[in-house]
């Protein structure tokens, strides 16, 4: 079975969707956040060391998000999440139940449950680089699905993960081989913001928006080439409605726009964060 898929999350799972499925879902938004149009910036140097400046907006988020303390984010590091909402597959948008597991910095599972009417299966995403498994699930048994440029996606779907996942808890941002830098000051949505860019070991340069009252991470955008494609693809997550979780400050909602479009929409239904997570939990499954 073949597909296609929005972003690299997706297309590593493309084989778990058939082209012309059934299925309404929920209606898509009408209107794109205009400010998207600021998501890919010319490319920069990125500086041997980070700058002080940028390191006072990071250190100034991190207080914010810990209540003032800071060693709160280490329990960040092993995390689970369930989220609902939708994402959108070409021309429709499907319902979907999401349950995510993670471990800095280098495993994820990715649990997709989409609504009985889409008559799709459960698609499964296992990271543990290097490496990938992707899959579904119907009518209890797992089926793996064949992909091209195997290692191509794991790369890619690890550089999404950091912006998907990790950014909204800051943990790349308190990594020492982390470099911040181009602090700057500007207005997103009508809201005064910090702005920086952050370097990570491996990754594009992602560009960082912060409410400059709260210090709260309000938007992660960055640019890659995804595996398959020849031009870069422009991507925002926009982080919403944030909440006090285990004494942590975290976003409730988190929508994702690509090339200007928005193309997914989730509700955080909580959060929680284990003393550890198996590693056979970031394998394919047995069955």
């Amino acid at each position: 079975m073949r597909g296609v898929w929005v972003s690299v999350l997706f297309v590593a799972a493309t084989a778990a969707f058939a082209a012309g499925c059934g299925g309404s879902g929920k209606e898509l938004p009408k209107e794109v956040n205009q400010d998207t149009e600021k998501a890919a910036p010319a490319a920069v140097v990125v500086p041997a060391k980070s700058e002080p400046a940028a390191v006072e907006v990071v250190e100034r988020a991190v207080k914010a998000a810990t209540d003032g303390n800071p060693a709160r984010l280490e329990r960040a590091k092993v995390n689970r999440l369930k989220l609902k909402g939708f994402i959108v597959a070409p021309g429709r948008p499907l319902s979907s139940n999401r349950r995510v597991e993670a471990v800095w910095p280098d495993r994820l599972a990715l649990t997709d449950e989409f609504s009985s009417d889409s008559g799709l299966p459960t698609t499964l995403v296992r990271l543990r680089r290097p490496l990938l498994w992707v899959g579904n699930i119907r009518d209890g048994k797992a089926t793996t699905s064949e992909m091209p440029d195997v290692q191509e996606r794991e790369a890619a779907l690890s550089v999404e993960m950091i912006a998907r996942h990790w950014m909204a808890l800051l943990v790349p941002l308190t990594d020492a081989r982390t470099v911040v830098f181009a602090a700057r000051k500007d207005v997103l949505n009508g809201t005064l913001v910090d702005v920086i860019r952050a370097a990570a070991p491996g990754t594009p340069v992602f560009t960082l928006w912060f409410d400059e009252k709260s210090s709260r991470l309000l938007q992660v955008s960055f640019a890659h080439v995804e595996p398959g494609n020849r031009s870069e693809t422009q991507k925002v997550f926009v982080l919403l409605d944030h909440r006090a979780a285990h004494g942590l400050l975290l976003p409730g909602r988190v929508t994702y726009w690509q090339n200007g479009r928005q193309v997914e929409d989730w509700t955080v239904e909580g959060w929680e964060f284990p003393e550890r997570i198996d590693d056979s939990g970031f394998d394919a499954p047995k069955s």
